[in-house]
């Protein structure tokens, strides 16, 4: 039979043992499943973060592309990984803020199933329109849209994407009405938005910015809460009146649930000194894209709030995708 002071000694062990592999942590290669293909945006940052990031933890970092469902098949994966910080997530605005209400057969909890450990990197949008329009802010755009609810046609990349979100999102806050068309692609929404046969769209900095400077579309705002270096002269939404209506595609690193909570502070601290390196900043600027430099509690927070923003809007708009 046990003694008391075994006893003792026994359960000290199995408190100090989880602490123990943390401190040690890690002692293999870490995998970090980017949920979507090689050679993605997504991807592509990712592999210069992981890079980096494991020079910081002293160990490899294998990217694993598990693509599908808008990236909710590589998040189920880490979803359902063991909990001790060595299968990540690059998780995304996608697979942890819209895809549970977007899709039926998204099978985890965005909030309850990851441990969001630290924001990577963020693109905004901008809403451009027509400059034959006689549309010249925000403001306009909501007046016309309340009292001509469906007569501006705003462009998309497709349902669920980006620049359909934005405009989702815009109409949820504002109460003005618009018809969406989804495309095939932004780029051909784009066009189409140059060559006069759309009213208006969401699109990313990076593709609409020549368009702008060279005068073919007219910027309305940007949907980050600055304002964007090569637009600087482009109000945020804010700024426009419409708080509301701010929006980012965003990735962050994500771990399952219950991991150990020194692994979790390692990694984050880990991912704060690999934003601050210089070839990570210049592959993110390159791509109009910045660091989200968020650690652990605060993009805990962030993520819960976008998931409940995003769930939110969606629901009342009705959307929902197969």
């Amino acid at each position: 039979m046990m003694n008391r002071r075994n006893f003792s000694l026994a359960a000290g062990a199995a408190v100090l043992a989880p602490l123990a592999r943390a401190q040690s942590y890690p002692q293999s290669p870490v995998t970090l499943v980017v949920p979507f293909s090689a050679g993605s945006v997504v991807d592509q940052q990712a592999r210069v973060i992981a890079r980096v990031l494991s020079t910081k933890l002293g160990q490899p970092i294998v990217i694993d592309n598990r693509a599908g469902v808008a990236g909710s098949l590589g998040a189920e994966v880490v979803a359902r990984a063991a909990p001790d910080g060595y299968t990540l997530l690059v998780g995304t605005q996608g697979t942890q803020g819209t895809n549970s209400a977007l899709y039926k057969t998204v099978r985890y909890d965005p909030v309850k199933d990851f441990v969001a450990i630290h924001g990577l990197s963020g693109n905004s949008n901008v809403l451009v329109v027509n400059p034959n329009l006689k549309i010249r802010s925000v403001a306009d755009l909501v007046a016309y849209g309340k009292s001509n609810p469906g007569k501006l046609n705003f462009g998309s990349g497709g349902n669920g994407t980006s620049g359909h979100l934005c405009l989702e999102l815009l109409q949820n806050q504002t109460g003005a009405r618009f018809t969406h068309i989804p495309y095939k692609s932004s780029s051909a929404a784009l066009v189409d938005l140059v060559a006069g046969n759309l009213d208006a769209m969401f699109d990313f900095v990076q593709t609409s910015a020549p368009q702008i400077r060279s005068g073919k579309i007219a910027a309305l705002a940007v949907t980050r809460s600055k304002r964007m270096p090569t637009l600087p002269e482009v109000p945020t939404m804010a700024e426009a009146g419409y708080p509301g209506v701010e929006a980012l595609s965003w990735g962050g690193l994500f771990a399952p649930a219950r991991t150990p909570a020194a692994i979790v502070q390692q990694l984050s601290d880990a991912v704060d000194e690999t934003l601050k390196s210089p070839e990570v900043k210049r592959s993110l600027e390159s791509v109009e894209s910045f660091t989200i430099d968020m650690p652990h509690a605060e993009f805990q927070r962030y993520v819960a709030a976008e998931a409940k923003k995003w769930t939110t809007v969606l629901r009342e708009s009705g959307i929902t995708l197969e």
